[in-house]
């Protein structure tokens, strides 16, 4: 019968990471993820304004769709869910207001771009003609979409769109 093999001695020579090492990749770590957690609200609030300016481009979408779908001087634009229609006159200059909810379906057409307190109220349209573009029966029409519509117009970000328009 043999002797048992002896176990290994520790020595010197095994590798392993010293105290100072991983306390120094803790740190490295650490430092990575406070900057990432730092970002969130940036990608947060960027997020929304995506979702706002996407809101708005579908708004104007729909307006523009609505007046070019009809034809004449005068090219009626809905004003609400019930199928209510509000007639733009593009022989003159003017300017016509629409408030949009979330959804970005119609609510209703108010007189101006006072706030707008309604409930599910969002979005305020404001769709402008003018007729001095130098060539007859052709009008630039502008709508800019404002959020929110129930702050004060010097506090909403506004999204403008413009089109020429043939009557």
């Amino acid at each position: 019968m043999t002797p048992p093999a002896p176990l290994p001695t520790p020595s010197r020579s095994v590798k392993a990471f010293s105290l100072i090492e991983v306390l120094l990749a803790i740190g490295i770590v650490s430092f990575a993820v406070v900057a990432i957690v730092g970002m969130l609200p940036i990608a947060l609030n960027t997020a929304k304004d995506s979702m706002l300016e996407t809101d708005s481009s579908i708004i104007a979408q729909r307006i523009f769709a609505e007046l070019q779908a009809s034809t004449g001087t005068n090219r009626p634009v809905s004003i609400s869910a019930h199928g209510d229609t509000k007639a733009i006159d593009l022989t003159s200059d003017g300017t016509n207001y629409l408030a949009f909810g979330d959804a970005c379906e119609v609510r209703s057409s108010p007189s101006s771009e006072a706030p707008i307190n309604d409930m599910g109220v969002q979005f305020l349209g404001i769709v402008s003609v003018a007729t001095n573009t130098g060539i007859s029966n052709l009008s630039r029409v502008e709508v800019s979409i404002t959020s929110p519509a129930s702050a004060p117009a010097s506090s909403r970000t506004t999204n403008t769109f413009v089109t020429l328009m043939g009557y």
